[in-house]
């Protein structure tokens, strides 16, 4: 047991929901378990920083409750360094004389939950999101169901191999990390489709009212042995105990069911609505009695909620169905600060007196897009689209998060977030992640994408320990430290008392510089192979999806004739919307762009490339490009030129139609009409059956 004494940092980590992109949260969280470690083992040499940190609490939304659940996992099973291959060691940009890291994690199990498993194609093969073990009901072989439009079996066999690692030692040998709490409380937020229903009292009346913002709360005693006091509010809050002792030996083929349980929470979590498929959750009716919330409560007061009096005493448990936490609460650092300080505010938050903070990882930390003047269109289809992301954003706003934030002196709170900078060059990269595109969703295209933003995880965090984590040297956490310029991250050591220090020293394997990975891009022959799988998903799920919506043999009929003459025009959308983001990324080979754009002006002719490619119109404008691009007309008008002049065998070559209404209208030579459908009579006709869609304000203009 190691207690901590005036001179600790307590921590909390609030980890956002990132979908494909939680391999930069796992690569984080990878890099600092490895520096509170390295720390740890050289404590009490001479020149080594006395003071200590610990984690107290771990909250995570979506793709952050897997991290957090499962990186907990990795942890008990100890650190185990594991070396880049040749070719990953290879794959980095690298200064000259400069001394790099040669390892590719230290929580192997981490690492294969988020850069090896989880994949659109499995080219080995075996099991992925595309695959079709899903659609087999397991209870009835005859019968297919449809629960996701991906294979949400993958996430289980994830989880699986996560809680049976064959990796590691037991945690039952593993002692206990001397920087982690002996209660480390971790909460996971899901989005609880049955709801939790509440009366209000209105003087003489009540209303009613429920929500559907949930979570659930384990506090999991044996990995650490920091004996500290939980905060009061985290102390009264409903938990779920969990111990150590009690995950399965590495390779065991028994998983406990109160871990398979803990797996299954996560999952849910991470429950993308539509993609992937909804988790039930059995937890006990009495999680919901008393338990704390994210807010200012007086003191006594009690929020219970107000279930059916026949049900609430009949049940002993509580069955619901959930989609991804993300959709409520994405980012659950009211949880961490509570769980941590106890309220909506740490009290000791400026630099000279900071003892706690929360640690927020979020893999995109970007505003939601803003539309334009006239958006979205006032008719139905543009309203419902334009509805989810407004209910979503919605829900993700919190007021009470503005007025800390101001505070430019508040050490209470941090941001870790992706930031890639080449060498040599002092703006930021344009996108910074791999698996930024596809709404999130593409990291899960390339393994290449999950190990660049694994390896920009632990290099940010390892940049954000020496230059961002810091305290003023007046803050007694300091004393060791004071005067070494070693651990100083202001650039000059007279600078005294306000000279700032790192609160979490690089020591041992954490000192040599994490490399940074070269920006990964998607294989042609991989993109084909894809978009194969994707046709033959698609093929297999339209006829269930019919086939669940009527029962009337001659809707079926009609609805899957439909489904055929669709197919084509489904597959090629989506071929078209991956494309199109692959390019404004330059994460696909083969678009190497011309030498003259090479540099500053590289993303924007991607971003008018893009738009070219876009399934949302078959031709464009010049001035629907530089709309929708943010780029002046004559600049769109130069590119656009200038690509038309390209070899015929770059893939960005540009036709162009002759004048239609005083306009030119523009698309891929490669989406032009060829063969057959070019002949002018067929063409016509084809114009007339179906008018080719542009971005000019009258829809539907032929081309």
């Amino acid at each position: 047991m190691q207690a901590f004494g005036h001179s600790s940092f307590e921590i909390g980590l609030a980890l956002s929901g990132a979908i494909s992109a939680g391999a930069y949260t796992a690569g984080v969280l990878d890099f600092l378990f490895q520096a509170l470690d390295e720390w740890e083992k050289l404590r009490g040499e001479p020149g080594v920083p006395n003071h200590r940190v610990g984690l107290k609490v771990v909250t995570g939304a979506s793709a952050g409750a897997i991290t957090g659940a499962l990186g907990v996992v990795a942890l008990a099973r100890g650190i185990q360094p594991q070396p880049f291959t040749a070719a990953e060691a290879s794959n980095f940009s690298r200064k000259q004389g400069a001394s790099y890291k040669t390892l590719r994690c230290v929580l192997p199990s981490l690492y294969d939950t988020w850069v090896t498993n989880p994949r659109l194609v499995a080219k080995e093969g075996g099991m992925d999101f595309l695959s079709t073990e899903d659609l087999r009901n397991p209870n009835d072989r005859a019968r297919e169901t449809l629960r996701s439009l991906l294979n949400a079996r993958l996430l289980d066999a994830i989880k699986e191999q996560a809680l049976r690692s064959k990796s590691g030692i037991s945690p039952a040998t593993q002692p206990p990390y001397d920087y982690i709490a002996e209660k480390l409380h971790v909460y996971m937020t899901v989005s609880n489709l049955r709801g939790i229903p509440f009366t209000v009292a209105f003087g003489n009346s009540t209303y009613g009212m429920q929500t559907h913002g949930d979570r659930i709360h384990y506090a999991i005693d044996g990995l650490g042995a920091w004996s500290c006091a939980d905060s009061s509010w985290v102390a009264k809050d409903r938990s779920i105990p969990l111990s150590i002792a009690t995950l399965p030996p590495p390779g065991s083929p028994n998983i406990p069911p109160e871990w398979d349980e803990y797996g299954t929470c996560a999952l849910a979590s991470s429950a993308f609505p539509l993609g992937l498929a909804s988790r039930e959750i059995v937890t006990p009716i009495e999680q919901y009695e008393g338990r704390q919330y994210p807010m200012s409560v007086p003191d006594g007061v009690l929020i219970n909620p107000k279930f059916p009096e026949t049900w609430f005493r009949s049940t002993q448990s509580y069955v619901f169905q959930n989609v991804d936490g993300g959709v409520i609460n994405n980012n659950p650092f009211d949880y961490a600060q509570y769980a941590l300080m106890g309220s909506g505010s740490a009290e000791r938050t400026g630099g000279a007196e900071a003892n706690a903070a929360v640690i927020m990882i979020s893999p995109f930390p970007e505003p939601p897009a803003f539309l334009p003047d006239g958006q979205p269109l006032p008719e139905l289809v543009n309203i419902l689209r334009a509805l989810f992301p407004a209910l979503i954003n919605q829900a993700r706003f919190k007021a009470s998060e503005l007025a800390p934030a101001l505070d430019k002196n508040d050490r209470s709170r941090f941001l870790i977030a992706p930031h890639r900078k080449l060498d040599g060059k002092n703006t930021e990269e344009r996108y910074t992640i791999a698996c930024g595109l596809l709404g999130g969703f593409g990291g899960f295209l390339d393994e290449k994408f999950r190990a660049h933003d694994f390896q920009l995880g632990r290099r940010n965090c390892q940049r954000f320990l020496q230059h961002t984590l810091s305290l003023p040297g007046e803050n007694p956490l300091c004393a060791s430290m004071k005067g070494d310029a070693q651990y100083q991250i202001t650039a000059d050591p007279a600078d005294g008392d306000n000279a700032e220090y790192a609160i979490v020293p690089l020591l041992g394997s954490a000192v040599a510089e994490v490399a940074l990975p070269n920006w990964p891009r998607f294989a042609n022959s991989d993109f084909n192979v894809l978009i194969t799988r994707v046709k033959s998903r698609i093929s297999a799920i339209a006829p269930i999806l019919i086939r669940g919506q009527t029962a009337s043999p001659l809707l079926r009929s009609i609805g899957l004739l439909g489904s055929l003459l669709g197919h084509k025009r489904v597959v090629t959308f989506v071929r078209l919307a991956i494309l199109s983001d692959l390019i404004r990324r330059d994460q696909i080979e083969g678009w190497e762009l011309p030498s003259q754009w090479r540099d500053s002006a590289a993303d924007d002719v991607r971003a008018i490339l893009a738009e070219l490619a876009s399934p949302a119109y078959d031709f464009r404008t010049v001035a629907g490009i530089s709309s929708a691009t943010h780029l002046g007309p004559g600049f769109v008008t130069e590119v656009l030129n200038q690509l038309t002049r390209v070899g015929s065998d770059k893939p960005f070559l540009v036709w162009r139609t002759s004048q239609t209404e005083g306009e030119q209208l523009f698309t891929l030579a490669s989406r032009k009409p060829r063969g057959f459908w070019s002949l002018p009579l067929i063409k016509s006709f084809g114009n007339w059956l179906e008018p080719p869609t542009t971005d000019r304000k009258q829809a539907g203009t032929s081309a």
